[in-house]
Formats: structure tokens, sequence, C-alpha cells
């Protein structure tokens, strides 16, 4: 490749078609063009793994050495439209700095798992020594500095603004944009930045960076962070990080009403089929709350023996009574269990079974959990509570009440109420902030942390399953609702939302359940 102010490696550029991979296992992929201007190379091109949904990490080598990596995560519709189900965010850019000499420049994309990686093309450069390179001195491997200076953000996107400098070499560097562990994308930190160059004056101007990318769509609260890569073989720099909020567009009161009719539909129906009460009995219950927790109370008593025994059925287990050393079957007193999602092996741990089971409240209910629910720095703020489905009106029970009752009926009575992250009631409350509010109305104390909540309690399988139990989710036990019935729940979900019925098959990672 001649030497000249800029050099174009011999590659066209086409509509997106693959370059060839070994195995039908190997990424996919383009290298549409790498070129060269001064000392710096630049890239750009497409990738994807066919068998796995997750980022093709794509690695520049300089003579065979590993140099500088991105990801394949920008936007390109061209790939998404030819290869649907690869999506959009599949383009990657990239920029390497040469030293004087002749290089092979090659770009590989990294395999996800199943295959090997692919090479989707290399370029022979010869470089020139650049003017004022003496100054720089010998390459001496030092970690990049600079600063994450701002963010914005709008519907769906946000922009990243600072500088990077690499104190091995005067040209620009590449930039990786992390948010909660996962790349959003990569750009060259090459915009004119004078105020850089006053305090690096043997590096030049050229070194702020300007980039947008794709925010996630889950709603919450995230880490954002800028990486700067090196150009040398040395560590990269997290130059800065900062907290962000994504908000949901809206969050419709059907979230919390239409769910909440089915839920109360279907647990009428299964308190109904199995005798633990009759029709008549949700007779002028004024909204689907109310029925909700007439079915929850009737079913609770039944499986402690306190209401009529549910009829036998063939192939479901034999009905018995809960007691303290015993936890009783779901299926045998509320049907079939229904599909609650996945459900991996269950994590050790959990009190023994004698320790707590279906207790009956006795008006020992303790201090009221949290404060004014202002949940902590970075959390999104307040909703106006959702006047649709906030502060149903339950109905009132005369007697003695089971625990898990009281505490169904405790967060029942917070539907509508808006999720603050942190916050454990009075008016706000986030996943394990709601649960424990509501036991701690019946007399049961719960940490404010889902990882200690999943085990202050007695362990239960998905066919033990009774109203109350708190249902965990995630490898990391992320998030915590309570067991209402036939396959729903009560939770706060995230940041944006409401306390709200939930179907628990919407979750696809449910891991474990507990009985506090």
């Amino acid at each position: 490749m001649a030497t000249g102010a800029l050099a174009i490696g011999l590659l066209a550029v086409t509509a997106p078609s693959a370059s060839a991979a070994v195995s039908p296992h190997d990424p996919r992929g383009r290298l549409d063009a790498i070129t060269l201007l001064g000392n710096v190379v630049s890239i750009r091109g497409w990738s994807f793994d066919p068998d796995l949904p997750g980022t093709v990490r794509i690695v520049v080598t300089d003579n065979g050495v590993p140099s500088t990596s991105t990801n394949a995560s920008r936007l390109r519709v061209d790939v998404g439209q030819v290869f649907k189900s690869a999506g959009n965010q599949r383009g990657f850019a990239g920029a390497l700095t040469l030293a004087a000499g002749k290089h092979t420049v090659c770009v590989i994309a990294g395999d996800l798992g199943l295959g090997n990686d692919t090479q989707l093309g290399c370029s022979v450069f010869t470089v020139a020594k650049q003017p004022g390179a003496t100054t720089m001195g010998a390459v001496s491997l030092k970690k990049p500095v600079g600063r994450f200076d701002a963010f914005t953000q709008g519907n769906g996107w946000v922009a990243v603004r600072g500088w990077a400098v690499d104190p091995d070499t005067a040209g620009p560097l590449n930039y990786d944009v992390m948010i909660a562990g996962q790349s959003l994308g990569s750009g060259v930190a090459n915009a004119l930045r004078p105020d850089v160059h006053a305090a690096y004056p043997l590096y030049g101007s050229f070194h702020g960076y300007a980039g947008s990318f794709v925010a996630p769509t889950t709603p919450g609260n995230y880490e954002l962070c800028v990486v700067a890569v090196n150009n040398a073989r040395g560590g990269n720099t997290i130059v800065g990080c900062k907290i962000i909020t994504i908000r949901p567009t809206s969050e419709p009161s059907e979230l919390g009403t239409a769910a909440a009719n089915d839920a109360a539909a279907a647990i009428q129906a299964q308190a109904i089929a199995s005798g633990a009460t009759t029709a008549a009995a949700f007779n002028g219950a004024p909204d689907s709350a109310a029925r909700i927790s007439i079915a929850t109370h009737a079913l609770l008593n039944q499986a402690t023996g306190r209401g009529p025994k549910p009829p036998a059925v063939k192939g479901v287990p034999a009905f018995a009574v809960a007691s303290s050393t015993k936890v009783v079957d779901e299926q045998a007193v509320m049907g079939k269990t229904p599909v609650l999602g996945t459900f991996p092996a269950a994590k050790k741990g959990g009190r023994p079974g004698a320790a707590r089971s279906l207790q009956f409240f006795g008006n020992d209910a303790l201090a009221t959990p949290g404060a004014a629910g202002d949940g902590i720095i970075g959390a999104a703020a307040i909703l106006l509570p959702n006047g649709t489905t906030v502060h149903p009106r339950l109905p009132s029970y005369s007697g003695t009440s089971l625990r898990a009752a009281v505490a169904v009926d405790a967060g029942l009575a917070h539907l509508g109420d808006s999720y603050v992250w942190a916050a454990a009631g009075p008016t706000t409350f986030d996943c394990s902030g709601l649960t424990q509010w509501a036991y701690a109305k019946a007399g049961v104390s719960l940490t404010h942390y889902t990882g200690s909540q999943a085990v202050q309690g007695v362990r239960v399988t998905p066919s033990q399953l009774l109203p109350g139990d708190l249902l965990l989710f995630g490898a990391d036990l992320h998030h915590v609702g309570m067991y209402l019935g036939a396959g729903y729940m009560l939770d706060a979900p995230y940041t944006g939302a409401y306390v709200r019925v939930d179907k628990v098959s919407w979750f696809d990672d449910f891991t474990l359940a507990v009985r506090p």
C-alpha cells in the first residue's frame, strides 16, 4: 500500500452480505472499509453471531498482535433488513494509531460460544514517520487519562461527552460506553478540544468525544460509564461513571387494572372450585382487589382446616391441613399448579419447616417500617398516585386472620402507589420494601433486601405455593413479589411504575419461593 495522506484498503462497500465463515457457528460479518489517514487506521463494518444474541467483540490486530477492540453494537438498519434475526444494532467502527513502518492490520470478529473467531479482512499499510513523534518518547504503555464531562438523554437514546488521551501516542483512541456492565457501543475520541491541548500540549487538540447511543428500554436506575481503550498494549481506563434513570414513556392505568381484574377472576374461580367459598361471597365486592382479598382469605383458611375440605381429585395429592411442621400442597387446595415460568434448582438455605408456616395473626404488628419513601440519590422523581387503582376498598373481616392474609391485604391496599427505589412506605415502595411493609403489618419482621428475604421463612416449591408466599427472581435475586394465586402476584416492579398485579410468567426468571 502506497504511503500518502490517505490510503484505503482494497475492500468494496456493498449491500450487506456476510464474509465467508469456516462453519455455520462462526460469526457472520463484513469489513466495509479500512482507511489510513496520517498514522491512524479507521475501520467500519458489521458482525453478529448466528447462535447467540449477544454483542460480538471486534478485535483489531497490528502485525498479528491484538492492539485495540470495539463492539459490534452500532445502528445498522441495512443489516437488520437483510438478517432479520440479528437486529439493527450490529455495526462497528474504530481507529488504531500506528507507529512508523509497515503494518498488516486485520479485523477479527470474536465468537460468542459455539464456533471460532472470524477474520473479516486485512490490509497492509506503510506509515511514514509522523511530525513531532520524537517528542512523545518511547512507547511507555501508560493507561489512558480522560474525563466523562456530561451526558444527555432522550426517549430511547443517551449521549455522552468528554475527552481521553493515550500518553503513548498523539493519535486518537477509541472509547466504549457501558451501562450496567454491558456495552452500548463505541466511538473515536478525535473531536476538537483546545482545553485538552492546553493541558497536554504534546498530544494535539483532537481528543474530545461526543456520541449518541441507543439506551436500554427497561426502566430503572443504571450506572453509565465511559472507558478509554488503550492504543498500546496496556490497560484501559474508566474515565468516569454517572447514574442515569430510564423512565417509561407512560404507565397506563390498565397495567394496574386489567391484570388485577384477570387475577380476581382466576383466583375467585380457584376458591370456588376448591370449595373454599361460594360465588355468593363475592356479591357486592367493590373492585378486583376486594375479590382477590375474599378469595385469598378463603383459600388460606381452607389450607389450615378452618374452611371446607377441598374435593378429592384424581392425580392430585391428598389434602392435608397445614401445621407448624407441614407445608401444605397447593394442588390439594387450589387445583392444578399454574405455569409460573422457569424454575431453576432452588438455592440451599432458608429456615426449616418448623420455624414458620401458616401462622395466625395476633394483632402483634411491628412498628411501621420505612420513612417518607424518598428513595436514594439517583432515584426517579415520585410519580403521582395512579388514581384508577390506588387505595382500593377492601372488605373487613371478623375473627382471627392468618398472617399471610393480613400481609396480602396490606399490600393490596397500596395498589397504584408509585415505585421509588429503596423506599419502604408509607406511600412509595420498591419490591422488597413492599413485602417488608406488608408483612410488618402481620407481625413478621423482614429485611429490606431480596437476598435476605430469600432465607427469612420456609422454602416452598411451585406445587406448594399459597397466597402470601414470596416469589424471588433471577440468579441474583433481583426482584421479589407476593403470590396471590392462579399464577398472579402483587409487586412493585421498577422505577416509573406502580404497585400492581402481574403474572408470574411475565418474568421469565422465577427462581425460588419462601413462606415468611
